[in-house]
């Protein structure tokens, strides 16, 4: 296979490439700015409002690199983090036990992720149009299940809220379920068949087919990948909020592309970084809080996310075309 080489000793070689070097670099020298510029932007209570609101966009984006590597793009997810978040709720209102309302959502997700697949294979279109319309039944539905009004009504003291939701070691619980979702995401795509010939397929589709690669069958895993793990970051808000919103989510699917793109991801397919892509949610929400702490407004966070993406991709192009 192509990518053998690139797969053997790939946690090394992600530590040294230059996108990601790149973002953490770029990191630091934004903590270093909000950090002089405002008062409390070190405080711990801030640093853990940071990671944990980061910490969704960066498990989205363990499933959204494998779309991008893919060559497609889930404009779903945000839709999908929605409907699992809804689901889940009102399956503790009607009395079902936490085990089985979080199974119930991360199925929805996982589904969901199915459906677009299926979709896009059926009708013989790409993704992002598949997925454009999906986003929207997505949400219509969470609305239609809540009755367009938050849900709450069910008991705080179980372990989805007290565990899933807390700071187990002083550490969201959020943060360290990214953790472990970016590592098996990391290992999924440079340690294992699966990644490399999601890589093979992004990087030239019909050399693949030709190779004997079903470019379908991995179309519908990717897709059901990325549907579970915004499902997983649906349940976590949930967890934390210990309310559903039928807003939740929305404009989600903006900053996990962005995540993924600024992380070193190309949006034409072929190469992906999981940890590129933590380090880019981790960026995005940096900025947004650093804008608030400086007295901007957070719709500030929107322009300059438009504008990493047109710099990350024209730096993308730019290394591509050297």
């Amino acid at each position: 296979m192509p990518f053998e080489g690139r797969a053997r000793g790939g946690w090394l070689r992600g530590l040294t490439r230059f996108e990601e070097l790149g973002v953490l670099s770029a990191l630091l020298v934004l903590g270093a700015v909000f950090s002089l510029t405002t008062e409390n932007f070190f405080d711990t209570t801030n640093l853990t409002q940071v990671t944990r609101q980061a910490s969704y966009f960066g498990i989205m984006a363990t499933g959204m690199v494998f779309v991008l590597t893919l060559g497609e793009v889930d404009l779903s997810v945000g839709s999908i983090v929605t409907l699992v978040n809804v689901l889940t709720a009102v399956a503790l209102r009607e009395g079902a036990p936490p085990a089985a309302a979080i199974l119930l959502g991360l199925c929805a997700g996982a589904g969901c992720g199915l459906l677009n697949g299926v979709l896009s294979i059926v009708l013989r279109i790409p993704m992002i149009l598949v997925t454009l319309g999906t986003m929207s039944v997505y949400r219509g539905l969470a609305l239609v299940v809540s009755k367009a009004t938050p849900v709450s009504q069910f008991s705080k003291e179980t372990f989805l809220f007290e565990v899933l939701g807390g700071t187990p070691a002083g550490v969201p619980a959020s943060v360290l379920a990214m953790l472990l979702v970016g590592l098996a995401g990391h290992v999924l795509l440079h340690w294992t068949v699966f990644g490399r010939r999601v890589q093979a397929i992004g990087s030239n589709a019909q050399a693949a087919r030709f190779s004997g690669i079903s470019i379908e069958r991995y179309r519908l895993g990717v897709m059901t990948l990325s549907g579970f793990v915004s499902a997983v970051a649906g349940v976590l808000a949930l967890a934390f909020l210990e309310s559903a919103d039928p807003k939740t989510g929305e404009g989600f699917e903006l900053f996990v592309i962005a995540s993924t793109v600024i992380g070193g991801t190309a949006l034409t397919g072929g190469s992906g970084s999981v940890l590129g892509g933590i380090l880019g949610s981790l960026m995005i929400e940096i900025i947004r809080n650093g804008l608030v702490h400086l007295g901007l407004t957070a719709y500030w966070t929107q322009v300059v996310t438009g504008a990493l993406i047109i710099a990350a991709v024209a730096v993308d192009h730019l290394i591509k075309k050297r």
